[in-house]
């Protein structure tokens, strides 16, 4: 997002600006340099202004750069919370505004003035923030926990079909283990976001971060749903040989999923597992496979999010072995599958 400010008048060269630009440009060239991975989320433009005294532009373009940062983070978080939640927030954001270098990414000088007369210096830059770096904050200081509702959750899963030719749209079809999984929570008393309320705010690779492991992408996902907890991952099916002597077909379907905290930005629970299913025709087998593993992962998950939100210390992330023998879920109406589990592969908890 970028915001506009109001035009700067026409540049003009004081003594000794070429000395003080050049620092000022080299800081924000390495800050750039040192700092910047991946691409820019948070981008802002933004003015600064500072008096001037005893013709020492030098170091009122210095403080006009640091209005400018501080400005540019009043307005990045003005945008994150909400006018009403930085308003009820601002004794605790004023921490953060004190020192807004630790949250810049990155700038660039996009005009500057100084003005002999009425002695001042004005800057315009393009300032970019760390998200996570603000997220951290924010939830140090308690605030992401006032953004969310609680005991809420979301489940974003991308399920991948052996039977389609070739995989839709993430945010065009409702995965068969995601139903599975929000059928079981809301029969819990779990207040829950359907995908389609968010289609429009989260975009796809958001999602797919997520699923990979970024936590902030997660947490992103989460302020935008307004969910205290997002579960998200992967679910694909195969199919086990060819007909057996009776005529069916073998189909498993695996399931892998993290559960994020999206005020405290760390992993709560996580797990992969499988389901089996026999069935005469491979497609309806594996509907059946997924329907029954996120059925079992539903149960696992529904109690890793009820100790998390039990009123006691933050629990250890939380890896899910399925026990040999473990019943599943009844299908009505469907053969009786056979499933399992295995330890979750988990990178960066």
């Amino acid at each position: 997002m970028i915001r506009n400010s109001n035009q700067i008048p026409s540049t003009k060269i004081a003594p000794g600006f070429l000395v003080a630009m050049s620092a000022l440009f080299l800081f924000g060239f390495l800050a750039g340099s040192v700092w910047a991975k991946g691409e820019p989320q948070l981008i802002y433009e933004v003015e600064g202004k500072s008096s001037v005294k005893n013709n020492d532009y030098s170091r009122g373009r210095a403080r006009a750069v640091d209005y400018a940062f501080k400005n540019a983070l009043t307005v990045a978080l003005q945008d994150l919370l909400g006018g009403s939640a930085y308003r009820r927030n601002r004794k605790g954001l004023a921490r953060m505004l004190k020192y807004p270098k630790k949250y810049i990414k990155q700038y660039r000088f996009l005009e500057f003035y100084d003005s002999d007369v009425e002695q001042f210096s004005r800057v315009k830059l393009e300032v970019v923030f760390f998200p996570e770096a603000i997220n951290r904050a924010l939830s140090k200081l308690g605030i992401l926990a006032s953004l969310v509702k609680p005991n809420t959750a979301i489940v974003l899963v991308n399920e991948r079909s052996l039977s389609a030719e070739a995989p839709p749209d993430f945010w065009e079809y409702v995965p068969i283990s995601e139903v599975a999984i929000l059928q079981k929570f809301l029969a819990a008393g779990v207040k829950i976001t359907t995908r389609e309320k968010i289609s429009e705010m989260v975009d796809e690779s958001t999602v797919f971060e997520a699923i990979q492991g970024d936590l902030d992408a997660a947490v992103d996902i989460g302020l935008k749903a307004k969910v205290d907890i997002v579960i998200v991952g992967t679910a694909v099916s195969t199919r086990l040989g060819d007909k057996n002597a009776e005529g069916l077909i073998t189909v498993q379907s695996n399931l892998t999923l993290r559960a994020v905290s999206t005020t405290q930005a760390v992993v709560i629970a996580a797990r992969s597992d499988f389901a089996s299913v026999e069935s005469e025709e491979e497609f309806k087998g594996e509907l059946q496979a997924f329907e029954v593993v996120g059925k079992k992962m539903a149960v696992f998950f529904l109690d890793a999010m009820k100790r998390y939100w039990e009123p006691k210390p933050q629990p250890d992330v939380a890896v899910g072995i399925g026990e040999p023998g473990s019943e599943n879920p009844d299908l009505l109406g469907s053969p009786s599958p056979s499933s399992g589990s295995t330890p979750s592969i988990m990178e960066d908890l």
